[in-house]
């Protein structure tokens, strides 16, 4: 069984990843909190739960949706469109928005259950993951049965391993990271790179479905 995955729509979707792992969100300033005060090697536990959060969220989403929609155009034909709204709303809101606020974690966990609890919980409590995996994440792969399973496997360790090196970025540079973010010209910068990012995904994708 092989892949449907083209080269261009697998360096789209790594575009896509690299856009919502790296770009400053709850999950990437709490792991940058937790580094900057215990460094990396305390702050995996953090990581690891919120890898765990994303798996879970890939399995449950996207291809539990990926399935329930199989053989029908029509809701998939819908989740597309959901999909490169949901794109364009972000790029709006990176485009738009007036800055980060930079706080340390309220409460440093100092066992293995407690830090790995507190990235599990961020990642699930995220309200975006839901429409990222379900509406967004699927659209990358493959329309044939036979290779859909296969497609979202291979972007599903794509993302997780984007997110895992964020997260050790942020956690590892978090006090260099941080100087960074607290400059309001390079958050802005920041943040309308991103939107164009976005931006450029939500043509491709839209482009791609409107010529099928």
């Amino acid at each position: 069984m092989a892949t449907q995955l083209t080269l261009a729509s697998f360096l789209y979707f790594l575009m896509f990843c690299a856009t919502m792992t790296f770009s400053p969100g709850p999950m990437t300033l709490l792991l940058m909190g937790f580094g900057m005060q215990q460094g990396l090697k305390r702050s995996m536990p953090v990581q690891l739960g919120a890898s765990a959060a994303y798996l879970v969220s890939i399995l449950v989403f996207a291809v539990g949706f990926a399935e329930l929609i199989k053989g029908n155009p029509l809701i998939s034909r819908g989740i597309q469109y959901v999909g490169v709204t949901y794109l364009l709303y972000l790029a709006y809101r990176q485009w738009t928005s007036t800055g980060l606020k930079l706080d340390s974690p309220d409460t440093l966990h100092n066992d293995f259950t407690g830090r790995f609890g507190k990235g599990l919980l961020t990642g699930f409590s995220n309200p975006k993951t839901i429409v990222m995996f379900s509406a967004v994440f699927p659209q990358f792969a493959g329309q044939g049965s036979d290779s859909r399973m296969l497609d979202l496997a291979v972007l599903g360790l794509a993302f997780l391993l984007l997110q895992f090196a964020s997260g050790c970025l942020y956690c590892y540079f978090g006090q260099r990271i941080r100087r960074v973010l607290q400059s309001p010209s390079r958050q802005v910068l920041l943040q309308r790179a991103t939107a164009c990012m976005l931006l450029g995904v939500a043509v491709m994708l839209a482009r791609g479905f409107t010529q099928g």
